[in-house]
């Protein structure tokens, strides 16, 4: 089978066992979160190289939100989180100057994912950060691991006089 297909078989196996594992722990972690970073890690260029600059961008958002969110709740008004927002992500694209986390869409995925888990998880279950967190790392390590298969099961040219 050719390279893309061997792709899709392999995404297609591991994120149907990442969604049975994300749902069927006691965790109850994001299926949706790990599937931001799975796509984080192929646009980051895939390898190790996407891998760690998947981690450390979206973890990276995961604490410039927050941040944001944490200073708010002790500053009235929008104003003052519109302000914290705004400084966080100059920090998500200045922190980009290192090599680990110049992947500035992973700090901003990361970011969004982290503040949209955590508002949509009010009261419903405990520790939304470290879910979050969790999530995004164990997505983007599903994301390499379907890289790794889909070389593994993918037609090998045939070498002349074989």
């Amino acid at each position: 089978m050719d390279v893309l297909v061997a792709l899709g078989v392999s995404i297609g196996i591991l994120i149907a066992a990442w969604t049975y594992i994300a749902l069927g722990t006691a965790a109850a972690l994001p299926v949706w979160a790990g599937i931001v970073a799975w796509g984080c890690f192929f646009a980051a260029g895939g390898k190790t190289t996407g891998l760690t600059k998947t981690i450390a961008s979206n973890v990276s958002g995961v604490f410039w939100a927050f941040v944001a969110l944490y200073l708010s709740a002790s500053l009235p008004g929008i104003g003052a989180l519109s302000l914290l927002v705004g400084v966080a992500a100059l920090f998500m694209v200045l922190q980009s100057k290192i090599p680990a986390l110049s992947f500035i869409p992973g700090a901003f995925l990361g970011a969004a994912t982290a503040v949209s888990v955590v508002v949509g998880a009010e009261g419903k279950f405990p520790h939304p950060w470290a879910r979050t967190v969790v999530a995004l790392v164990l997505g983007a390590v599903f994301g390499y691991l379907s890289e790794m298969l889909a070389g593994a099961i993918a037609r090998k040219p045939r070498r002349a006089g074989l």
